[in-house]
């Protein structure tokens, strides 16, 4: 074993800079300080939330929440086939033809064939003839159809249909799915109060326990997938008793997030005050998670990193500046024990070791392989969190709890962020590397998948050849080739020439350290093509406060 160091809060704070990331800093904080924060829910890693209740580590990445799957309330019957149905339909007249072509249609938007759904839904038109809910249903399948296909302003906007207006007369399944399908939309076009709304009307028509305490949970995802702050003042203005009480709620544990204890005094006092709200007598598993939180803090740690690594490193200071901030606030901290993994090939020797010295946590290991190793074996005696990916990160032995800022998630975020943006056609510009092109096929495989095209693809070496590389991106190249044809064609030497960037990228999405960020984007300026939106992952900034060199980055959105 290699201690390298064992802290406790009596230690005094060194004398220190630490450089390294908010993200490494603030995950860490929470694990020592086990706080409760309003983005606890902002995260597509819902496995850190450990069994045992020994800690919240979830404000470390920050994503929307997936919207739900809305299932049409109209079913066909299980051995019913889509064919079937519109065969059924030729036969039939209205308005049982149309309910055998929206079962048809409804069967082929559970499958995602969203093509046949739009064809077939195209047989259906929508009259006065028709029975309300028939035509309710028709205009719901519609919006769903637009969801799908990532169209959430045409989704909101048929499923705010005047006909909709009508649902009183519909079975509350119905009207659950048309509210579900709105708040989605909702959620796309990033409006989480109108979202929230949606899910505060379905309040009042749910019964069964099970569906409130669902519908609780997805009001505090959404509430919390709010920018930090845009809720703050909304509370005042709301005119509805469920709505404004979720507002307070996520206000008063925003206000302690850094402190546990007073973070469920805080909740304790708003379900005094909100003592007829839905969520006083159902709080979201989050919050009821904090008192369990509050009961079971680790009190002893062991940290497993290679310090022999740059990353190791990086991770050490972070977690390491989280300590002394806690200690600097008088926050309870944990016992620290540092195990040092450079070099060592069987992490095992070295997990049971720290098992030994009476941890009841570790965080680690990092290295992927070491990650492996630990995934293989049927239980850990103590929770573990390791800051890695195995093979299969939701495959996990029992106490095991894998986390990691993938690549793939962020390339997600940016690319939704972009389609949101109204881009449909990308540029990728990264590294050069075969790392590097693989980031880049899992942009264009989900860009694709969005519908967009990816119209231009370059990767980068050292930044003398930048210049040539945005050329090349934007075809600016092709276009002084052009030019040197037609001087060596035409007898002039007086051809006034300017060059033409390609007209066909909507969005560049590029993959860039600080450093290199701060040289490209200039040199997209140079070469006039500033203008074009820029998306990138957050690895682009460092978090310092440098405001000469930060305002090169000025326009990238990560």
């Amino acid at each position: 074993m290699i201690t390298v160091c064992r802290l406790s809060q009596q230690h005094e704070s060194p004398a220190m800079i630490y450089n390294t990331s908010v993200v490494l800093h603030d995950c860490f904080q929470r694990v020592l300080s086990a706080s409760l924060s309003v983005s606890s829910l902002k995260t597509i890693y819902p496995f850190v939330f450990f069994t045992g209740a020994m800690m919240l580590l979830s404000a470390c990445t920050s994503t929307v929440p997936d919207t739900a799957e809305t299932p049409g309330p109209v079913v066909a019957t299980s051995n019913s086939t889509i064919n079937e149905l519109l065969a059924l339909a030729a036969d039939a007249t209205s308005p049982q033809a149309e309910t055998y072509i929206l079962q048809a249609s409804a069967l082929a938007l559970q499958a995602r064939d969203l093509d046949n759904a739009a064809a077939i839904l195209a047989g259906v038109e929508l009259s006065d003839d028709l029975p309300t809910v028939t035509a309710i249903e028709a205009t719901r399948q519609q919006a769903e159809l637009a969801l799908l296909r990532n169209d959430a302003r045409n989704a909101l906007a048929l499923a705010n249909n005047q006909l909709l207006e009508r649902t009183a007369e519909l079975p509350v399944d119905t009207q659950h799915a048309l509210m579900q399908l709105r708040a989605d939309a909702f959620i796309e076009l990033e409006q989480y109060l109108a979202a929230a709304r949606e899910h505060t009307r379905m309040t009042a028509t749910l019964d069964a326990p099970d569906r409130i305490a669902d519908n609780n949970n997805r009001i505090w995802q959404i509430l919390t997938a709010a920018p930090a702050g845009s809720l703050s003042s909304q509370s005042a203005i709301v005119d509805s008793y469920e709505l404004r009480g979720w507002l307070e709620l996520i206000n008063v544990v925003n206000n302690e997030q850094n402190n546990i204890e007073r973070q469920v005094a805080a909740i304790t006092r708003w379900q005094n005050r909100w003592n007829r709200h839905t969520a006083a007598a159902v709080l979201p598993d989050a919050l009821t998670f904090a008192v369990e939180l509050l009961n079971n803090r680790p009190q002893h740690i062991a940290l497993m990193l290679p310090l022999g690594d740059a990353a190791g490193q990086a991770v050490n200071e972070g977690f390491m500046s989280a300590y002394y901030h806690a200690v600097s606030q008088n926050q309870q901290v944990p016992e620290v024990e540092i195990f040092d993994t450079t070099g060592v090939r069987d992490i095992s020797d070295l997990y049971r070791q720290a098992v030994a010295l009476g941890v009841d946590m570790i965080i680690g290991p990092l290295l992927k392989e070491s990650v492996r190793q630990l995934q293989s074996m049927e239980q850990l005696p103590v929770p573990t969190l390791a800051l890695n990916y195995g093979d299969d990160w939701r495959t996990n032995p029992a106490g095991f709890y894998q986390f990691g800022l993938a690549p793939e998630d962020e390339i997600r975020q940016a690319a939704r962020m972009a389609w949101q943006a109204g881009h449909r056609n990308a540029a990728v510009l990264t590294p050069a590397g075969e790392d590097y092109r693989r980031i880049q096929d899992g942009f264009a495989e989900y860009w694709q998948s969005l519908g967009g095209q990816v119209v231009s693809r370059a990767s980068f070496g050292n930044a003398a050849g930048y210049s040539d590389i945005i050329r090349q991106l934007m075809s600016i190249d092709s276009s002084e080739a052009r030019a040197q044809r037609l001087r060596e064609v035409l007898p002039r030497d007086n051809i006034e020439f300017s060059p033409r960037r390609r007209q066909d990228v909507d969005f560049i999405f590029m993959l860039a350290n600080p450093a290199e960020g701060r040289q490209l984007k200039p040199t997209m300026a140079f070469h006039f093509v500033g203008d074009v939106p820029v998306y990138a992952m957050p690895a682009i900034y460092d978090g310092r406060r440098d405001a000469v060199g930060n305002r090169d980055l000025n326009g990238i959105t990560f």
